[in-house]
C-alpha cells in the first residue's frame, strides 16, 4: 500500500454520495505487451533538467512543480519515446508531453474546464497554430505555444507535416471540450474519440518528427501506417483507462473505458477490467498483423521508414505501460495485488474538498488520519492531536514555503526557522503589542463606524448590502495600511496584490495563469512600495515601514527587497486571511440569531464569540511544512523529506477535542478569552507552536468592532433567499453576505 507508512489504519465502507453501493473492488490485469522497451539515454536526466527548467521559465509550473518534475517518475515516459532522437529534436518532445500533460491537470481540476473557458483556451490555440500567434496571449500555455513551442515544432517537418499536426493539436484540444460538456458517452462515442483524448495522433507525429520519419507516405503504405497508428492508440489509450480508474473512481470521472464497459454490459467490476483487457490485446494483436504486412510489402525507403515507425510505436505502447505501472499518478495502490477502492482515500485536489470539505474532513479524521496524497504528492494529517504535534515538532520545518512563496517574494519570514526566524520575527512584533496596538485599535474602531455607517446607509437606499465585500473587506486592509505607515488613501491600490498574492500563496494545484497573476500584482506592488521606502529613508516616521527601514540583522541593516518582501507577506497573509475571517464570524453570527442577540445585548462577549467562530471556521484551513527527520505521530509516523498538509480546519472540529465540534458556541471557551489568541489557545486557528501566526493580536483587535457594527445595524438578517457559500481550499470564505435589515424593503 502506498496509502500509509506506519499509520494506525483503519477500513470502512466507501462513504458520502453512492455509499449505497459497495465499494469496487479490483486487481490490476498483468498485461504483457510483446514489444520491447527503448534504450535508455544516456542524456535523459540532461533532458530532463532542460524540460524542467524550460517549463519554469515558462512559467508554465511553480518551483514545486519543477522540483517534483526533476525526480524519475513524471517525465520518464517522454523521455522514453524520445528513443535515439537527437537532443535538440528530444526535447522539444517531451516538452509537448509536459504541455499535454499540463492541460490534463487544468481541466482535471474542475474550475478551470467551467464555463466556457476551455473552449476559449481551444479556439485561442487553434488560431496559434493554422495562422501564427496573433494577438498577445495572457494564458501562460498559449503564452508559450505561441511564442515558443509552436515556432520550434513547425521546423521538424515541411507544411504537409506542419499543417496534419496542427490539426491533430486542434482534435485533441476539441475531444477535451467535447468530454468536459458531457456526461456519461456510449462505449462507440468513447472509443471513437479516446485517441483524440489522449493526444495520441500529436504524439506519433511528434514521434515521426523527432526521428526523421515524417513523409508523405505512399497510397498502400499510408493505409497500413494508419492502421499502425490507431492500434497504438487504442492501446496507449485504454491502457491509461485500467490504470487511471482508482482514480476516476474517486473524483467521479465518466470518461473511463472500464467505467463504461461496465455501465453498458451490467458487469461486475473485475468482468469490466477484463474486457477492456481483452480489447487491449486484441489491438496489440491488429498491430502485429499489421507490421507482418509491412515485412511483406516489397522493399523500399518508404517501407524501411513505415518498419521504424512501427519499431518506435511498439516502444511507445512498451513505454506506457511500464510509466503507469510505476508511477503513482492515477493509481495510487501500486503494490496492492487487489485494489480495494474502501482503502483508497479521498485526494484534496478533489473538487469536492473545496465544495464542502467538513464531511470529508471528518471521514478523514475516522479512517486516514495519516494518509499519503499521491496526487498532491503530500502526507495529510487530520486530527487534532497529530496536526499541534506536527506544528509544535523541531523536525517539522515551514521551508515549505521556499516553494509556496520564495519565487515570487524571497526568502521571508515564513520559510524561517531558528534564530534567523527569532531574528525577524522580532523585528515586526512591536507593531502587534503595547502603545502601537493602542494607536491600531483608534483606528479599527474609526474605520468599523465609518464603514458600518457606510453599510446601513446602503441598506436603507437599496434595501440590502453585501457585508462580505463592504466591511469585512475593507476594514482590514485599512488597518494594516495604517500599521506600514502608508497613506489610508491608498488602502484600495493596495487589494489588487492582496488578493492576487495571496490566491499565488494559496495555489495548491500550481495553476500558471494564477502564478503569472501572482508575479505581476507583486511587480506591481513593489513598484508602489518602492516610492515610500525612498521617503522613509529620507524621513522616518513612527509606522513599520520606518522600523524595518532602520533595522539590522547580524549588523547589517534590511535591503530593499527584503523589506518589500515582509510588507508583501504582511498584506496577503493579513489583509486576505482577516478579511475572510470577519465574513466567517458575521456569517456564524447571521446564522445563530441567538448568539447575535447575545453579543449585541452583551459586548464583552467579542472575544469569545470571535474566538469561536475562528475555531468553527478558520479562515486558514491548511498549513504545510517540511519534515527534515522520521517524525513520529500519534497516529503514525512521518518520513523524512516529506510535504506535511496539516489540516486546521480538522483539528478545530475534532470531536475528540471539541464536543459537538460542528456547533457555534460562544460559551465554549474552556479558559480565559486571553488565551485564545495567544500560543496557548485551544483552536488552531493561529497555528501553533514556533510559527504562532504574529497577528493574533491584531486578529483580536479587529473581531472586537463587531458590536461596533452590530449598533448600527438594528435587525440585521441575512437578505430574503439568500444563502451564503464558502469556497476555497487553503484560504476558506464567503465570497459575498448580502444582509438586510428588520423593516427595510
Amino acid at each position: 500500500m502506498t496509502t500509509y507508512s506506519g499509520a494506525k489504519q483503519h477500513t470502512t465502507p466507501h462513504e458520502g454520495p453512492g455509499a449505497a453501493e459497495a465499494p469496487p473492488v479490483f486487481s490490476l490485469p498483468d498485461l504483457a505487451l510483446p514489444f520491447p522497451a527503448s534504450a535508455a539515454r544516456h542524456d535523459s536526466e540532461a533532458l530532463r533538467r532542460e524540460a524542467s527548467r524550460w517549463a519554469l521559465d515558462q512559467g508554465l509550473i511553480g518551483p514545486r512543480g519543477h522540483d517534483r518534475l526533476l525526480r524519475p517518475g513524471l517525465l520518464d515516459a517522454g523521455i522514453a519515446l524520445s528513443g535515439d532522437a537527437p537532443r535538440e529534436r528530444a526535447v522539444i518532445l517531451l516538452q509537448w508531453v509536459l504541455w499535454t500533460l499540463l492541460l490534463d491537470d487544468r481541466i482535471d481540476d474542475g474550475h478551470w474546464a467551467d464555463d466556457g473557458v476551455l473552449d476559449t483556451f481551444t479556439e485561442a490555440a487553434r488560431r496559434i497554430v493554422e495562422h501564427g500567434p496573433g494577438h498577445r496571449h495572457d494564458d501562460p500555455m498559449l503564452k508559450t505555444l505561441a511564442g515558443d513551442l509552436w515556432p520550434r515544432t513547425r521546423r521538424l517537418g515541411g507544411p504537409a507535416w506542419q499543417s496534419a499536426i496542427a490539426g491533430h493539436v486542434v482534435r485533441h484540444l476539441r475531444a477535451q471540450c467535447r468530454m468536459t460538456a458531457s456526461r456519461a458517452p456510449s462505449l462507440a462515442a468513447y472509443t471513437a474519440m479516446r485517441r483524440d483524448l489522449l493526444g495520441a495522433d500529436l504524439l506519433f507525429d511528434l514521434i515521426e518528427a523527432v526521428h526523421g520519419l515524417n513523409t508523405l507516405w505512399p497510397g498502400d503504405l499510408d493505409a497500413l501506417v494508419t492502421r499502425l497508428r490507431d492500434c497504438a492508440g487504442d492501446v496507449l489509450s485504454w491502457t491509461n483507462d485500467v490504470y487511471s480508474l482508482e482514480k476516476d473512481l474517486l473524483l467521479r470521472e465518466d470518461a473511463n473505458l472500464v467505467k463504461i464497459v461496465r455501465r453498458e454490459r451490467g458487469v461486475a467490476w473485475q468482468a469490466a477490467v477484463d474486457t477492456v483487457q481483452a480489447m487491449i490485446m486484441r489491438r496489440v494483436d491488429a498491430f502485429q498483423t499489421a507490421q507482418t504486412e509491412l515485412a511483406l510489402h516489397p522493399p523500399s525507403p518508404g517501407r524501411d521508414r513505415a518498419s521504424a515507425l512501427a519499431h518506435r510505436l511498439s516502444a511507445a505502447m512498451a513505454a506506457g505501460l511500464s510509466w503507469h505501472r510505476s508511477v503513482g499518478r492515477y493509481h495510487w495502490q501500486r503494490s496492492a495485488a487487489t485494489i480495494d477502492t474502501a482503502r483508497t482515500p479521498p485526494s484534496l485536489v478533489w473538487t469536492e474538498f473545496e465544495r464542502d470539505p467538513y464531511p470529508l474532513y471528518a471521514r478523514l479524521r475516522r479512517h486516514f488520519p495519516l494518509m499519503r496524497d499521491e496526487p498532491l504528492d503530500a502526507w495529510v494529517i487530520s486530527r487534532y492531536d497529530d496536526v499541534r504535534a506536527a506544528l509544535c515538532h523541531p523536525d517539522v520545518t515551514s521551508q515549505s514555503y521556499a516553494w509556496q512563496v520564495g519565487a515570487m517574494l524571497g526568502r521571508t519570514l515564513l520559510e524561517m526557522d531558528g534564530r534567523e526566524h527569532t531574528v525577524h520575527r522580532a523585528l515586526l512584533s512591536p507593531a502587534f503589542r503595547g502603545h502601537a496596538m493602542t494607536a491600531l485599535r483608534r483606528t479599527a474602531h474609526t474605520a468599523a463606524a465609518g464603514l458600518a455607517a457606510g453599510t446601513a446607509r446602503q441598506i436603507r437606499d437599496t434595501g440590502q448590502a453585501d457585508l462580505a465585500t463592504g466591511f469585512c473587506r475593507q476594514l482590514p486592509i485599512t488597518v494594516l495600511t495604517r500599521v506600514l505607515g502608508l497613506p489610508l488613501d491608498d488602502a484600495e491600490l493596495l487589494r489588487p496584490w492582496y488578493t492576487a498574492g495571496f490566491a499565488y500563496m494559496s495555489d495548491h494545484r500550481q495553476d500558471p495563469l494564477t502564478l503569472q497573476r501572482g508575479l505581476a500584482a507583486r511587480d506591481d506592488l513593489y513598484d508602489y512600495l518602492r516610492r515610500h521606502l525612498a521617503a522613509r529613508r529620507a524621513r522616518l516616521g513612527d509606522d513599520l515601514l520606518s522600523t524595518l527601514c532602520t533595522s539590522l540583522v547580524d549588523g547589517r541593516p534590511l535591503d530593499d527587497e527584503e523589506i518589500m518582501g515582509c510588507c508583501a507577506v504582511l498584506l496577503a497573509a493579513g489583509a486576505d486571511t482577516t478579511d475572510r475571517a470577519l465574513a466567517l464570524f458575521a456569517a456564524n453570527l447571521l446564522d445563530n440569531p441567538g448568539a447575535l442577540a447575545e453579543l449585541r445585548h452583551d459586548p464583552a462577549l467579542a472575544d469569545a464569540a470571535w474566538a469561536e467562530s475562528l475555531r468553527r471556521d478558520p479562515p486558514t484551513q491548511i498549513v504545510i511544512r517540511h519534515t527534515t527527520e522520521p517524525v513520529e505521530l500519534p497516529s503514525g509516523r512521518l518520513p523524512p523529506d516529506a510535504t506535511v498538509v496539516c489540516l486546521l480546519a480538522s483539528a478545530n472540529r475534532d470531536p475528540d477535542r471539541f464536543p459537538d465540534p460542528d456547533r457555534y458556541d460562544v460559551h465554549r471557551a474552556e479558559a480565559s478569552t486571553d488565551r485564545q489568541f495567544a500560543a496557548s489557545a485551544a483552536h488552531l486557528a493561529f497555528g501553533a507552536g514556533r510559527h504562532f501566526c504574529l497577528g493574533a493580536h491584531l486578529a483580536r483587535l479587529l473581531g472586537t468592532t463587531m458590536p461596533i457594527l452590530l449598533r448600527a445595524l438594528p435587525g440585521l438578517r441575512w437578505a430574503d433567499g439568500f444563502t451564503p457559500t464558502q469556497t476555497g481550499l487553503i484560504s476558506r470564505g464567503p465570497d459575498s453576505l448580502l444582509i438586510t435589515m428588520e423593516g427595510e424593503r
